[in-house]
């Protein structure tokens, strides 16, 4: 993390349903390597949405980690954007979700509220004013300038894209996020609450996800840092510490990591060479 960040990237647009699958599709069909799909005059047709709107979309592929783009290149879709189009194109695997969800929360310097607000805000019960003046308070520690406005708009289009942001929710609705599903946060009345998702959807290729994309094989690791702090696991999927150990059983059962909590050590070692790529893979192959 560094003092380089990023506020209001997606033009006041939430992430919406169809868009990630569609940029999927258009950025692998672009062989061209001197255009950017996303800057092309005929973008708005190609994608189906309007101007502004294709310009949030290609904020959020990068954001989500799952395009890359070089000055002077065309964009192109990353490894995990890759893997993702090849098994799950359509982007309705809810594993797919938390790995772009895990992107975005992990992202400071693409979107730094979206890391702030699952790293740094412990407050569970809160409204927009009170995240405004924790986030507001947190971002005033880095000694860098910011818009004041940038940050309000980012907290709307966050809450919006993970909460619904309505009592009654239409699943026909494809103004909806595909994050709104992950259960990581609730409205009721103008309040929001940080909730634990379902254990159900989070599985421990998820985990093994998260520790291929840090660590390396002979690695060995703290379980405490799985589950206390910046980028843990706990912070990023909001689970409980009982469930992470629980999750990180099974990856030792399947001999991808050792775990070892004798004499107080509570450590685990990576026994697995396999990619955060290969990790995806293998779930979409075997396990989903």
């Amino acid at each position: 993390m560094g003092n380089k960040i990023r506020l209001q990237g997606h033009e006041k647009f939430a992430l919406r349903d169809g868009w990630i699958s569609k940029a999927l599709k258009l950025i692998s069909a672009n062989k061209n390597e001197k255009i950017n799909i996303f800057n092309s005059d005929s973008a708005p047709d190609d994608f189906g949405i309007g101007n502004n709107m294709v310009k949030s979309l290609r904020y959020w592929m990068r954001a989500l980690g799952l395009s890359e783009e070089k000055s002077g290149k065309s964009v192109k879709l990353s490894s995990i954007g890759n893997t993702i189009n090849e098994h799950d194109p359509y982007f309705e695997d809810i594993f797919s979700v938390w790995v772009a969800h895990a992107n975005i929360a992990s992202n400071f310097n693409e979107a730094t509220t979206w890391y702030l607000f699952f790293n740094k805000f412990d407050v569970i019960d809160f409204d927009k004013e009170i995240l405004f003046n924790g986030l507001n308070r947190e971002l005033s520690s880095y000694g860098v300038n910011y818009s004041i406005n940038s940050l309000k708009s980012d907290i709307g289009v966050l809450l919006s894209m993970y909460s619904k942001d309505k009592e009654t929710d239409d699943p026909e609705d494809k103004n909806q996020s595909p994050f709104s599903q992950l259960g990581l946060v609730k409205y009721k009345d103008g309040e929001y609450i940080k909730e634990r998702p379902d254990n159900r959807i989070i599985n421990e290729w998820n985990v093994l996800f998260e520790l291929t994309k840090k660590y390396k094989k002979d690695d060995s690791v703290s379980i405490n840092d799985l589950i206390e702090g910046e980028g843990s696991i706990a912070a990023i999927y909001q689970i409980t510490p009982t469930y992470i150990n629980e999750l990180l059983d099974k990856l030792d059962s399947r001999k991808m990591i050792r775990v070892n909590r004798t004499a107080g050590l509570d450590v685990i070692y990576i026994m697995t060479d396999m990619t955060c790529e290969e990790v995806m893979k293998e779930y979409y192959e075997n396990h989903r």
